[in-house]
């Protein structure tokens, strides 16, 4: 059986000027950081597992929404094809579908972080992502503020 990390190990870990992660410098010692997760009762616990499990019920039910929103059985008068040089993940697929559904629209970032649920910031990264896989130029900046979906 492994040795556990003690408190004595994470105060020195703390305290020292190197920047490597507390398992990272478990290892280095032949530790572990703990045999199991222990689960305890006290309020932050109890809070966070409740906001964590609706914060995940909220993000389910917006992708699925945004994903399966009923398509009109009409037959569209030219169809397109876009490309991707990569599979999207699901929250690119999200952040795709959303603009597609808004194309020759700007849209903003905050409206794809209430979406997605996220801060702004990761939803640039989506948005950096997204560009990089569609073939061609077209998620193109609007001129003041937000993207467009050139098609």
């Amino acid at each position: 059986m492994t040795a556990v990390l003690t408190k004595e190990d994470i105060v020195n870990w703390r305290r020292s000027t190197e920047r490597i992660t507390l398992e990272d410098y478990a290892k280095r010692l032949g530790k572990v950081v703990s045999a199991e997760k222990k689960e305890t009762n006290d309020l932050h616990d109890i809070v966070s597992k409740k906001v964590v499990e609706e914060t995940v019920k909220e993000v389910v039910k917006k992708v699925e929404e945004v994903v399966e929103t009923p398509q009109k059985s009409e037959k569209p008068d030219i169809e397109i094809k876009i490309s991707f040089k990569e599979k999207l993940n699901k929250r690119e697929e999200v952040v795709f579908n959303y603009f597609f559904k808004n194309k020759k629209r700007k849209v903003f970032a905050n409206e794809i972080a209430k979406i997605l649920n996220l801060p702004n910031d990761y939803v640039y990264k989506y948005i950096r992502n997204l560009r990089k896989k569609i073939a061609g130029n077209i998620l193109v900046n609007a001129e003041n503020g937000g993207y467009i979906l050139n098609i």
